[in-house]
């Protein structure tokens, strides 16, 4: 959500309340990066969706973006091999199907009088 609404950000470091320091505006990229390295946390695209995901601590997904520096994955570009493949497979199968992927739930709307 972030993504649509900053093109700036500014991350503050410290022990709240206490004492902190902040840094100059830098891009979304860098700056999401920056705090996501801090709360040891990164995060993925869905490749359905490409909503930002969280990935699961120590996951392979995890650790493997860690080793790289990009905790916060922004483009398809820089997905990883894995990723890829996932997405291949995923459109071979025309996708989930069922209501979970956007199919009739069989409202009132879809039943004929």
């Amino acid at each position: 959500m972030a993504t649509y609404l900053a093109d700036k950000v500014i991350c503050f470091e410290g022990i709240p309340a206490k004492e902190s320091t902040c840094t100059a505006p830098e891009s979304l990229i860098t700056g999401m990066n920056k705090f996501l390295m801090m709360m040891e946390i990164t995060f993925r695209r869905d490749p359905t969706n490409f909503r930002p995901r969280i990935n699961k601590y120590q996951s392979q997904k995890d650790q493997e973006q860690k080793s790289a520096g990009n905790y916060f994955l922004m483009d398809d570009s820089k997905m990883s091999a894995e990723d890829e493949l996932e997405d291949k497979k995923y459109d071979a199968k025309g996708g989930a199907g069922g209501a979970a992927a956007g199919g009739k739930r069989g409202g009132k709307k879809d039943k004929k009088n």
